[in-house]
């Protein structure tokens, strides 16, 4: 099962910057998760929210500032957004990233484009399927993957509408047999996001292929899972 580092190691450090993501890197997990939105300038700013305020001492729209005006901001602890090519320099493990909306497609072509081997460790996934779409109709062989929320009839026909392998539905609605139908199409399962050691215990006895946790300690020489 892989673990997934949610924005990183963000239990234990500021979500979605470089110090939680190394710290998940030097834990030893699979990969880490990030989010990104377009900067008013076109950069890939790591961030989740579409707004400055909860995760940084700015305000408003990221989309509304210059990735320059961005880096000045304190993402926690001193820490500020990195860009989602610094992320790529910070780890060498896998990186997943959710692609917020319409404005980061454009610059995360782009980065492909400049790269082609990233396509082996850039994973994008969204809830926005026709983003992923557009990703998997112009780069062959692209791992990729849809979010979902609720409980599809089939839900593997969404990954396959989009050219994706991966579903990525949330845990409390994640059963056995939609692993076993994900895996009879050829596609994984990857739930999000499982924190406490009994949601963790349940996502191993469905046989997930991945998990997100803001946890990664609590898989990975921690905690034992089953133990608060």
């Amino acid at each position: 099962m892989w673990v997934i580092a949610h924005r990183g190691f963000s239990g234990r450090h500021p979500e979605n910057t470089l110090r939680a993501f190394r710290a998940a890197q030097e834990l030893g997990v699979d990969m880490v998760e990030c989010d990104v939105h377009a900067s008013a300038d076109g950069a890939l700013a790591v961030i989740h929210d579409a707004t400055l305020d909860r995760t940084t001492n700015g305000t408003g729209p990221v989309a509304a500032h210059t990735m320059r005006e961005l880096q000045a901001l304190d993402a926690g602890e001193g820490e500020r957004i990195p860009t989602l090519q610094e992320l790529l320099a910070a780890v060498d493990c896998p990186v997943v990233v959710e692609v917020k909306a319409q404005a980061a497609l454009g610059p995360l072509l782009s980065l492909y484009a400049q790269d082609p081997r990233l396509k082996d460790r850039l994973w994008p996934i969204s809830f926005a399927h026709p983003l992923i779409l557009a990703l998997t109709q112009r780069i062959e062989g692209l791992t990729a993957g849809v979010l979902y929320a609720g409980m599809p009839v089939q839900p593997w026909t969404l990954a396959e509408a989009a050219g994706a392998k991966i579903l990525l539905p949330a845990l409390e609605t994640a059963t056995l047999e939609e692993v076993l139908q994900a895996h009879a199409h050829g596609l994984y399962y990857s739930v999000w996001t499982a924190d406490t050691p009994q949601e963790l215990a349940r996502a191993q006895e469905i046989g997930v292929d991945g998990v997100a946790t803001n946890f990664p300690d609590r898989l990975i020489g921690g905690e034992e899972v089953g133990e608060e």
